[in-house]
This record gives structure tokens, C-alpha cells and sequence, in this order.
């Protein structure tokens, strides 16, 4: 999972300064964490001989023994006499036989695959074909909470769909009407691919611009020719015979078709009244796919709860374990992704909770702790993990999950995205305020702040996402970046040098006093939350609300 560091720096010893509510049960001292045995635990995971932990393979295999036994020796009991969760995947890589046409009676639109057309099959079968209508969704969103229907009960199955890439942009009575800058899950190109599949359309083809995706083309245009997995169930994630993007010149020329511009589909889409319009277009396609199947597991332990009526209720620590793997035709000697601070820090992370909660007084609500696998493949792990629950989905009250946390030092900030979601991040504010660090010669109260990307949606791009849509209230716990003391280099180049390259290893900038302080944190975030016995939730009006409701049968 990538996040952007901002370019500030350095590291100081902090000072403890949480107070314990009352009516709490014990909070955590600052010598519940080591930063010498998390170290530990990251050079284990990322060690050359893990292979870098790519799904479904030996070394990936071998990191979730090594879980497996951290977890047995930190005294984590199994779920359903098992630490492993067998995880089963598709994986497909489209052929080069393939084609793809788009057209009307004036012509086809001249398609490049891999430069302006990016196209592939998600329906797992070997071999499509398709020849129908090209219809304008716009952004293709339903929101009950909002109101607001794209679809106006137009019947669109069996045409392909051409969306728009995020939230519709629209402000009533004086609010923005989605999430304004920040994109909601209506707004991520998944969730498009997903109404495709609800709708029974026979392909969905999105709209690409760099400001509403928040990439430029080139992160997409090659997505046809690379493998990709998905989960082995029937009806999971996105299974549509034609998926694809087209760049701002191909869907500028439908627009143009159409009798207006790019521009005109965005404004035409920002309308309440706006159903669905046919572009005039065919779309002809014959994907020839190699459709594979293959397993990984979730590695997981729990910690019950000592609360008589509490203990079936599960607050869920997650971190993903897989990484990028082993790739042999690269240059250099070195061809293994590691994958030290992407993300053994995180497994690292959990295991550090999971020591301090077993040394201290027992939480009133059982603890799980998740190892996920293949997260780079789209997180997966997590999302079998919600659709196949070891137990009952209503016992999950909370995700809290670590991917990339802090590795430079202390910060007087810690980002937690998803905070202004639900009644966890009012929580996660309160406690971080009564924590302290020294700053010119003064103490300064830690604060907590959201996304640092808001457009791009990172809260839709690790594992919390699969227990949020599920209703599950989640927080996604990134690193500060307004460091106390100044490093001697910049933390985004470094970002940029390592995030999944190579080099991604531990280096002689990694000090891991930020990322003991941020543990304290959530520990005693977690602590807030089990003292209380009402389950946390999302604020109202949240676009996840809804499923928690459905959840827990809770009327409006």
C-alpha cells in the first residue's frame, strides 16, 4: 500500500502523558513495546530467504510458518482449532490474441492496447466474446443515503457501461454531497466494476483523467497484460466478461460523438436528473484468457476476552504479509523484493500489540490478530476473510490495520485515515491528545490528522476496506510527518527510492521510537474503545452506515 510522506523530518525520545479515563481498565506503560524485538521481527519476515512473499509461493509459505509460530509463542489461541485460513485465487493474465474494437457508423476509434486502451476479462473463463452497446453510466453510483441513483432504473444488462472515475461533484444547501475532496468508495473505479457486475452489463470501460483518478494513465494503460487474481467464490468482487480504460483522447472523441466534450460527460453526470445515455457506440470484443487456480493462507491467532458478555464481540488488528516476491529476470544481483517496510513493519506491528495485550490486564472483548496474504493483489486476504468469517461477521466490532507504519523517529502527528468516518477516530483523537512530545523546548500534545492524499482515496487501498464495506467500523494507521528533531535526509525521496523496488530492506534511516510511541497509541485507543460497551460505529450519514445497520439489525 503506498502512502506519501511529507517532507519533514526527525526523531526524539517522547514523553508519556496519557491518562487513563475513568471507569477504563489499565492502559498500557511505554515499556509494553521494544523496539529492538520489533526490529527483530521485520529482519525475519523480510530476510532474503522469505523470497519476498509473493502469494503461492514457497517463500511466502515459509513467512507464514515463521507467523504462525510468533503467534503460538506469544500465546494467541487458534480459530477453529487453526492459526491458517485457506485463501483460494484465480489467476489470469490476458492473451496476446485478444481484441478489442470500439465503434459506430462512422468508424472504429483507433485502439493501441497498452498506450490509450488498457483491456482485460474478469468473468474467470477462458475465452469471452462480446458485441454490444456502448452506454454512458456516468458516474454509475447508488447511494440510498444520499439519494442519489445514476441507474433511474434503466435496464443496462448485457451492454457495456462506460463510467466516470470518482464521486459526482455536487454541493446542496451549502454541503458537498459526497465527500468533497475526499473520495468515498462510489467514487473508486472498483466500485464501478462492481455496479457493472450487480447490473448484469457485459463490460465496464472507465473513463480515464488524471484528476479524477489521481494517477496519470501510465499507472493503468499496461493492466490488460499483466496477471491479475481474484477470490475463488462465486458473486465475489468484480467477474464482468470486458473491463478496461480508455485515456482522455478515446473518451473525448464518444464525447464528441455524443455532441459535446469530455468536459460536457462531467457536467452532464453532476446532475441529480442524470440516467443513463447511448453513446452510439459498439463494442466488439474477443478475450482469450489463462485462468489458473491457486491458495494462500491468512495466518491468525486470538486473545479471548474476560468479559462474560462482551468476549464474543472481536476487535480485529490486520496487517498484510505479502509482498512483490522474487523476479529473476531483473538486473543486478539483487532480485528479491524484501518487502521490509511494505509490510513486515506492519505483521511486526500486531505482534508488538499482541505482546503488550498479553502482559496486561485482559481486554473485556476477544482480540484477533491477522496476517493477511496477497494485499499487493488487491487485498484479497482481508476480502476472503469477511466473505468466508470464521465466526459470525456481527462479532467483529472494530478494525484497526497497520500497513507501513512510522520508521524514522517521532513525530508530533500520526495520520490515521478513515478518522472523521466513525466514533473510533473521535476516540483515537482523544487519546493521542494526551500524549506529549518535546518540541523547542516545550510539550506538545500529539494530534491525529486524515488522509495527507484525499482525492486519492487510500482509505478504498488496503485491507480495512473489505471489513468497512462489510460495516465493520475500520481506521487505517499511517505515519506522522512533522518529526521533532530534523533528518539528515527526505523521508519522500526515500519513500520513492524503496516503496516497492528492491531496496526496500531495513537501511541505517530506520529508528523505531515514532513507531513504539504510535503503538502506545493505538493500544490505548483500543483500551478507550473496550471500556466501552455500546459497539463503535460509523457517524451518521457515512456510506458504510447503511451495512452496519443491516449488520446488527439496527432500524433507522
Amino acid at each position: 500500500m503506498r502512502k506519501k510522506l511529507a517532507l519533514t523530518v526527525a526523531l526524539f525520545a517522547l514523553t508519556w502523558a496519557c491518562t487513563a479515563p475513568s471507569g477504563s481498565i489499565e492502559e498500557p506503560s511505554p515499556a509494553a513495546f521494544n523496539s529492538t524485538s520489533i526490529m527483530a521481527d521485520v529482519q525475519a519476515l523480510s530476510a532474503d530467504e522469505m523470497e519476498g512473499r509473493a502469494p503461492g509461493t514457497p517463500g511466502e509459505a515459509r513467512a507464514a510458518d515463521w507467523i504462525e509460530s510468533r503467534f503460538r509463542e506469544i500465546g494467541l489461541e487458534p480459530v477453529n482449532d487453526s492459526y491458517r485460513q485457506n485463501v483460494r485465487l484465480v489467476g489470469m493474465r490476458r492473451e496476446e490474441t485478444s481484441t478489442l474494437t470500439i465503434g459506430n457508423a462512422g468508424g472504429s476509434l483507433p485502439l493501441e492496447d497498452g498506450v490509450n486502451v488498457a483491456f482485460w476479462s474478469t468473468a474467470q473463463q477462458p475465452v469471452v466474446e462480446v458485441s454490444a452497446p456502448l452506454m454512458f453510466v456516468g458516474y454509475g453510483v447508488e447511494a440510498p443515503e444520499y439519494g442519489w441513483n445514476d441507474f433511474k432504473d434503466v435496464d443496462v444488462s448485457g451492454k457495456v457501461l462506460l463510467f466516470l472515475n470518482n464521486d459526482p461533484p455536487v454541493a446542496e444547501d451549502g454541503a458537498e454531497l459526497f465527500g468533497g475532496e475526499a473520495r468515498t468508495y462510489y467514487g473508486r473505479w472498483t466500485y464501478k466494476f462492481e455496479q457493472a457486475m450487480r447490473h448484469g452489463a457485459a463490460g465496464a470501460l472507465m473513463v480515464h483523467t488524471t484528476p479524477s483518478a489521481s494517477y496519470p494513465f501510465s499507472v493503468v494503460q499496461h493492466s490488460g497484460s499483466r496477471e491479475g487474481f481474484a477470490l475463488d467464490l462465486p458473486g465475489a468482487g468484480y467477474q464482468v466478461p470486458v473491463v478496461g480504460w480508455l485515456d482522455e483522447n478515446l473518451s473525448g472523441a464518444i464525447a464528441t460523438s455524443m455532441g459535446t466534450d469530455l468536459e460536457g460527460l462531467f457536467e452532464m453526470a453532476a446532475a441529480r436528473d442524470f440516467s443513463p445515455v447511448e453513446t452510439g457506440y459498439d463494442v466488439a470484443a474477443s478475450i482469450h484468457t489463462n485462468v489458473r487456480q491457486m491458495s494462500t493462507e491468512n495466518v491468525l491467532g486470538l486473545m479471548p476476552g474476560s468479559d462474560p458478555e462482551l468476549a464474543d464481540q472481536v476487535i480485529v488488528f490486520s496487517a498484510h504479509y505479502d509482498h512483490l516476491g522474487h523476479d529473476p529476470s531483473l538486473e543486478g544481483s539483487d532480485k528479491t523484493f524484501n518487502g521490509a517496510w511494505d509490510n513486515a513493519t506492519g505483521v511486526a506491528a500486531i505482534s508488538a500489540l499482541a505482546d503488550a495485550f498479553a502482559v496486561g490486564e485482559a481486554p473485556r472483548r476477544s482480540l484477533l490478530f491477522l496476517a493477511c496474504a496477497a494485499e499487493e493483489s488487491g487485498s484479497l486476504g482481508s476480502a476472503w476473510f469477511v466473505a468466508e468469517p470464521p465466526f459470525a461477521l456481527d462479532r467483529l466490532a472494530a478494525n484497526f490495520n497497520i500497513d507501513m507504519p512510522q520508521i524514522f523517529g517521532v513525530t508530533s502527528d500520526l495520520a490515521a485515515i478513515g478518522v472523521n468516518t466513525s466514533n473510533l477516530g473521535a476516540t483515537l483523537r482523544q487519546v493521542a491528545s494526551e500524549f506529549t512530545v518535546a518540541v523547542g523546548g516545550r510539550d506538545v500534545a500529539v494530534q491525529v490528522t486524515g488522509d495527507p492524499n484525499p482525492s486519492a482515496g487510500s482509505f478504498y487501498r488496503s485491507d480495512q476496506v473489505n471489513f468497512a464495506k462489510a460495516g465493520i467500523p475500520a481506521l487505517f494507521l499511517n505515519p506522522g510527518t512533522n518529526y521533532v528533531t530534523e533528518l539528515t535526509f527526505d523521508p519522500g525521496q526515500y519513500e520513492q527510492a524503496h516503496y516497492h523496488q528492491v531496496a526496500d530492506e531495513v537501511t541505517d534511516e530506520w529508528e523505531l521510537s515514532g513507531m513504539v510511541r504510535d503503538l502506545e497509541i493505538i493500544m490505548a485507543t483500543v483500551r478507550r474503545v473496550d471500556a466501552v460497551d455500546d459497539l463503535p460505529r460509523w457517524n451518521a450519514g457515512n456510506e458504510f452506515e447503511t451495512a452496519w445497520r443491516a449488520l446488527h439489525g439496527i432500524e433507522e
